[in-house]
């Protein structure tokens, strides 16, 4: 099936593991730093170089050896950073003019290698244009949200490299924070990639290779690395040709032939890269006998997001190029082009990422439903009554909104909108998908920031969404404090059913199903913990009898909280009831948990050791 558009076929490609990311300077623009000045940004850096080096020159300027300076813009130029301009002044080319044009072009590269041309040692001259640039600072960047949903994915195992020009160390910062520890490879040399290339690590989480082909700033701290000020590649001669790192033409060269790659942040001239792939790309009209396809058809198209309404001509090169050597015209290309659908907005990193990872995410959840269904993987369906029954319909309702996709928003089914705000385990503008998948580290005990994927939870992601779907309608937005692990519903005051206020705690640690005392219930007093996950397939009822103390309100208030697996709700074998009668069942636990505990515990008879003699 030929993906409708770039975005589908981005999803397509990561759900298959055949994605690889490249990011640009775009993708960090938004990184918040402990410094005041934004260093990480490009018209910053060519501002800053200009200035440099207008400085530098007119240090040794000499009008009788280096002529008069030019009226259009040089000398305005120099008046404006402070330099008195004396003398005549011409309307030619000047001693200035090649910063001047190389600047007003943002031509970072150029300007780069002008200002080490100022010095007559290279090594002083690179450790001066680094510190200068402040690349030093780039290691306290902040990740942004584009770098979290990215490593959100490599947490799933659908995404295992990242190719990326920038200096930062936002991506390694996002997947340490996200997997709880250091599970990601840094290569930014041969030395990097010989150690690291082939590295598998702990079997259970994923490892995220990180691709530097520009060099990283964390580098810049090893006092050990002689060469660590010019491993940093900032001019057009070290640009053009990756300078000594062929191990990274080779990378780029192998992933761009077998995989897609998606191009994001990439405003500006990157020489190496662009040369590179061109080359690649040449390949296809001599090697390629069936390369007569829709280019949204083939396997390993490069797909380019931009972030203005129109592309630059390089985006338009790397496209148009593919769509060419695939016997189609050229502006085909325009196919693998993903920009905002509205033309008079610009297309963040941050809202692309957002949603791709809400879309995949759907996605996730659906496979997840049909895995637990299948008997083989029998969890908690062993127990739920007509839980095939149930599923089907979750999995029907979700596959349901798959047309009702719209440009780049992912649809929900009614059910799961009726739940906005009630799982929210994130920021407020938390999309419904990426809500539920944000729930699993907190029923699993982890603390809120770090990640745990759907692949590698999927009956605990099918208890949660089953539970979510019974209840629809019936929830609201809790707004007590949140809780330190596990997830509290709380259900609204119109359903009569219940004897006041009730809670509903979600939880597959066990350390809580053996304590969980410290829960946080203001009103009322019995409520129902009910155990998921392996947590809850093993345990007996209990009966925790504990005291919730209000110092703001000077009160000391008695509750009751009794933890319940599935199998002690629908303990009656054969269950006496329907499909339409199980949540109601449900919700009778909720309301009169004690119930359920005494109904659980062996009777008199069954205890030998009270018989009389």
């Amino acid at each position: 099936m030929i993906a409708r558009n770039a975005f589908n076929y981005t999803v397509d490609r990561i759900l298959r593991r055949r994605c690889v990311p490249v990011a640009g300077a775009g993708i960090s623009m938004s990184s918040s730093s402990p410094s005041t000045e934004k260093v990480h940004n490009v018209k910053w850096m060519v501002n800053t170089l200009k200035k440099e080096l207008f400085k530098l020159r007119s240090a040794r300027y000499k009008a009788e050896d280096h002529g008069t300076i030019c009226k259009c813009w040089c000398s305005h130029e120099l008046e404006a950073l402070g330099h008195k301009i004396t003398g005549e002044t011409c309307k030619g080319v000047c001693f200035f003019c090649d910063i001047t044009k190389a600047a007003s072009a943002n031509q970072l590269g150029c300007l780069s290698e002008l200002y080490l041309w100022e010095f007559a040692s290279l090594d002083v001259g690179y450790k001066s244009l680094v510190e200068v640039l402040k690349i030093d600072q780039y290691r306290d960047l902040c990740p942004t949200p584009a770098h979290y949903y990215i490593a959100k994915l490599s947490r799933e195992g659908l995404i295992n490299e990242v190719i990326t020009t920038n200096y930062d160390c936002n991506f390694e910062k996002a997947y340490v924070e996200l997997s709880g520890a250091s599970n990601s490879d840094v290569i930014s040399c041969l030395d990097d990639y010989r150690k690291k290339g082939a590295e598998i690590g702990d079997v259970n989480v994923n490892r995220l290779k990180v691709f530097k082909v520009n060099g990283c700033a964390e580098r810049l701290v090893d006092t050990d690395f002689k060469k660590r000020y010019e491993s940093i590649l900032l001019t057009e001669r070290q640009l053009q040709k990756w300078r000594n790192r062929q191990w990274a033409a080779d990378v780029f060269r192998d992933r761009l032939r077998s995989k897609s790659l998606i191009f994001v942040g990439f405003g500006s001239d990157e020489p190496q890269v662009h040369h590179t792939l061109q080359t690649v790309l040449d390949e296809y009209t001599d090697e390629l006998e069936d390369n007569d396809k829709e280019v949204l058809e083939t396997h390993s198209a490069p797909i380019v997001a931009v972030f203005d309404a129109y592309p630059t001509f390089h985006q338009q090169q790397i496209v148009n190029t593919y769509a060419l050597h695939h016997k189609k015209h050229p502006q085909g290309g325009d196919k693998l082009i993903i920009r905002h659908p509205d033309r008079e907005q610009n297309l963040t990193a941050d809202e692309l990422w957002k949603s791709i990872y809400e879309r995949v995410a759907r996605t996730l959840i659906v496979e997840a439903l049909k895995t637990s269904i299948q008997s083989m993987n029998a969890s908690f369906t062993s127990v739920l009554p007509f839980s095939e029954v149930i599923l089907h319909q979750v999995i029907s309702t979700l596959e349901g909104t798959f047309l009702d996709d719209s440009d780049y928003c992912t649809a929900t089914p009614t059910w799961l909108d009726s739940i906005s705000g009630v799982i929210s385990a994130g920021s407020a503008d938390q999309e419904a998908y990426s809500a539920l998948a944000a729930s699993l580290s907190k029923l699993n005990g982890r603390q809120a920031k770090e990640y745990d994927p759907i692949n590698e939870n999927k009956a605990l992601m099918s208890e949660l969404v089953t539970l979510l779907f019974l209840f629809e309608g019936l929830l609201s937005p809790i707004s007590e404090q949140d809780l330190e692990g596990g997830i509290a519903l709380s259900f609204k005051h119109s359903e009569a059913r219940f004897t006041g206020d009730k809670l509903l705690y979600l939880n597959a640690d066990p350390s809580f199903v053996s304590s969980g005392d410290e829960v946080n219930v203001p009103i009322g007093n019995n409520h129902l913990a009910l155990a998921l996950g392996q947590a809850g397939a093993h345990i007996r009822p209990s009966l925790r009898r504990v005291i919730n103390k209000d110092t703001a309100a000077g009160s000391i208030t008695p509750k009751i909280i009794v933890t319940l697996g599935w199998q002690h709700i629908f303990h009656q074998k054969p269950y006496d009831g329907n499909k339409d009668t199980v949540a109601e069942t449900l919700l009778d636990a909720v309301d009169s948990p004690t119930n359920y505990f005494y109904a659980n515990q062996p009777s008199i008879k069954r205890r030998t050791y009270l018989r009389e003699a």
